[in-house]
């Protein structure tokens, strides 16, 4: 039942309201003639059928007889023959001579023992009643051969069942319609309502903020459709509810790091301030000393809220991405010329791999993907400073053609990454180093510009560490376009 949808159950209700009571008014004729008799219920309706034949063929014989050869009647084995003929298919004759009842058909003295067959004959009623069973009456007057006058009453069963049965099939058939209706009513209603009442509930834990629970379809109509639907609702609000949520840790996380990274520079800008406006910086090169000091706090704090600008944008998607087909090859070799000169000046020395004859083009946007290379670069640069001076410094570069992605590589002689720091490195505000020295931590922002910008662009970049020690940085950029092309990212 449960399988069945709302309109096949009401359907399906209807049709056992109609056919299911006449189906057990039969099941009880059926039951009864079984227990009166042999008769089948198919040879009870065939003869009930051929009964008012029958009785014409007979009653035909019989007024036949009356107008030629009423002599006949003063046979007894005439009359006891043609009584016992009608009686087969209950007709009966009550005949009389000269006022006086010559003849009754047996099965009617059974029926009715104490009827006065003559009050009967002489005012015959158009139909009587015997033994619950309703008779039609044919009144005959006949002459016999010496002249006497002579009566007979043909009666005829026209009843099929008993009258009393018209009462107890009417109150059968009314309990039955109504039992029937009760309990389809019940068991249909059951099945609705139910999981309507799961439903219901669901509902009311959702209304309170409870979405742990989960909506199981108990049904495949039309209510395990609802249920479905009503768990992809359930799922999705709990998505957007601890998304909610995430948003809201990583802005109170957000707000307490722009804090520390803002205060620490802010607080030693203040420090020198005072020591130049209390005369510490007493002379000309402690001022200059305290003064490039000053300049180089308020540049990392404006680097800092770029950097935060940019990657906020980059988190709203507000930020416009301007494709081009880019050279890949070119592109790197111009840019990386830019970038060895400072990294010279850091003791670094850069090298660039070809692996490719032909040139890998890709869809970039040159300048955001000049903020990846050099955010990815400066992040080397700053953790491979924690190195001695006497220590190699190198950064690798190579690109590879894959098929519908251009692979790039870049790997460093640095320290490496820790095992449990890997997974976390492009996350916002996280550093490996957690003094969050600015000094050899950076911001913490760079490498999660870099994966919004990377992600931008439809790729992919993640990081591991080299075989031989120091940080390995992998990317992975399509050579076709973002389904987002143009569009307001």
């Amino acid at each position: 039942m449960n399988r069945l949808s709302i309109r096949l159950k009401l359907y399906l209700s209807y049709l056992a309201m109609v056919f299911l009571p006449l189906i057990m008014m039969l099941a009880f004729m059926f039951f009864y003639l079984n227990v009166q008799g042999t008769e089948t219920l198919h040879q009870y309706f065939e003869r009930n059928n051929k009964e008012p034949y029958n009785q014409a063929l007979v009653y035909g014989e019989l007024s036949y007889v009356l107008r030629e050869d009423a002599g006949q009647l003063e046979n007894p084995s005439y009359v006891r023959e043609i009584q016992n003929r009608l009686g087969e298919f209950w007709a009966g004759l009550i005949i009389s001579r000269e006022g006086a009842i010559s003849s009754v058909a047996p099965f009617l003295r059974q029926a009715s023992p104490s009827e006065n067959w003559r009050l009967l004959l002489e005012k015959p009623p158009k139909e009587v009643t015997f033994s619950s069973y309703r008779y039609e009456t044919s009144e005959i007057d006949f002459t016999f051969p010496d002249g006497g006058s002579g009566r007979a009453l043909l009666l005829r069963r026209t009843d099929m069942v008993p009258t009393y049965w018209r009462t107890y099939s009417s109150v059968f058939s009314f309990s039955m319609i109504g039992l029937t209706s009760l309990l389809l009513t019940y068991f249909v209603s059951r099945s609705i309502i139910r999981p309507l009442k799961k439903l219901e509930a669901a509902a009311k834990q959702i209304k309170e903020g409870d979405l742990t629970h989960q909506v199981v379809a108990t049904t495949k109509g039309e209510i395990g459709q609802l249920s479905v639907a009503f768990e992809e609702m359930r799922l999705r609000l709990k998505t957007s509810i601890d998304q909610s949520l995430q948003y809201e840790d990583n802005r109170k996380m957000l707000l307490s790091h722009i804090s520390h990274d803002l205060k620490t520079p802010i607080s030693a800008i203040k420090g020198y301030v005072e020591g130049i406006r209390d005369g510490i910086a007493n002379t000309e090169e402690k001022r200059t000393r305290y003064m490039e000091t000053i300049y180089r706090k308020a540049s990392d704090m404006d680097q800092l809220i770029d950097e935060l600008f940019l990657f906020s944008k980059l988190d709203l998607q507000t930020v416009a991405f301007d494709f081009k087909d880019v050279d890949l090859g070119r592109y790197l070799e111009h840019l990386l010329e830019e970038q060895r000169f400072d990294l010279e000046k850091a003791g670094v020395a850069l090298y660039y791999e070809e692996t490719h004859a032909e040139a890998i083009t890709v869809a970039a946007d040159p300048d955001k993907l000049s903020r990846v290379f050099t955010n990815m670069l400066n992040n080397s640069v700053k953790y491979m400073g924690q190195l001695g001076d006497t220590a190699r410094k190198e950064i690798h570069i190579k690109a590879e053609d894959r098929g519908g992605s251009a692979y790039i590589e870049i790997e460093d002689t640095g320290p490496g990454i820790e095992q449990e720091a890997l997974p976390h490195i492009f996350e916002r505000f996280y550093r490996a180093e957690q003094s969050r020295n600015s000094e050899t931590g950076g911001s913490g922002l760079g490498l999660a510009i870099v994966k919004q910008i990377v992600e931008g662009h439809g790729g992919s970049v993640w990081a591991e560490n080299a075989e031989k020690g120091g940080a390995r940085f992998c990317m992975l950029l399509p050579k076709s376009r973002p389904a987002m092309d143009g569009v307001q990212r």
